[in-house]
């Protein structure tokens, strides 16, 4: 198969060197990163279709989903289990319902986002993927492991087994769009 990708627009304009609005890819990667680039454009861009770039935009994705998003939530996580499991993956107790939410949205997303990546609609895939990054973080904020560690333990070691199991499937699932 051949795909041909679409054009970008800069600020809703044609970019164009008279304009002045061309954009230099080194200089956007050196700026923002590499992968913050690659996902920009995957997530914002429909393959095939043109897409319009423009800074506020790759800094809501950059800043606004990969490291405020995803990032923190990577980071609070990690930081918990260094604190407070020795820096172990914990050993889970019984799941609530919440737990299997949490845990059906993470296992069920790679089978989601295949199909979606098999016919190039990656800016879908990575939606799939943000929903479940989102809902991750909605559930650590419910569940305040940090508050059940004063009150119940195993409780607190099952939310953060909950929020690594989660981790490790995203972690996967990311892994062909930022390798």
């Amino acid at each position: 198969r051949i795909f041909a990708h679409g054009s970008w627009t800069r600020d809703g304009q044609k970019i164009s060197k008279s304009i002045g609005n061309v954009i230099d890819p080194t200089e956007l990667v050196s700026t923002f990163g590499v992968d913050q680039v690659r996902y920009f454009l995957m997530a914002e861009v429909p393959f095939g279709q043109d897409g319009d770039y423009s800074e506020t935009a790759m800094l809501a994705t950059a800043n606004g989903f990969l490291a405020n998003a995803l990032g923190n939530l990577q980071m609070r996580v990690m930081s918990l289990v260094h604190k407070n499991c020795d820096g172990q993956v914990p050993e889970p107790g019984l799941l609530n319902a919440d737990d299997e939410a949490m845990l059906e949205a993470a296992r069920t997303l790679h089978g989601k986002m295949a199909p979606l990546v098999a016919c190039q609609s990656l800016n879908k895939a990575c939606g799939e993927m943000e929903v479940v990054v989102r809902m991750a973080n909605k559930y650590i904020d419910e569940q305040a492991p940090w508050a059940l560690k004063k009150t119940d333990v195993p409780r607190m070691k099952t939310v953060l087994w909950t929020l690594m199991e989660t981790l490790r499937h995203v972690a996967v699932c990311c892994l062909p769009l930022m390798p």
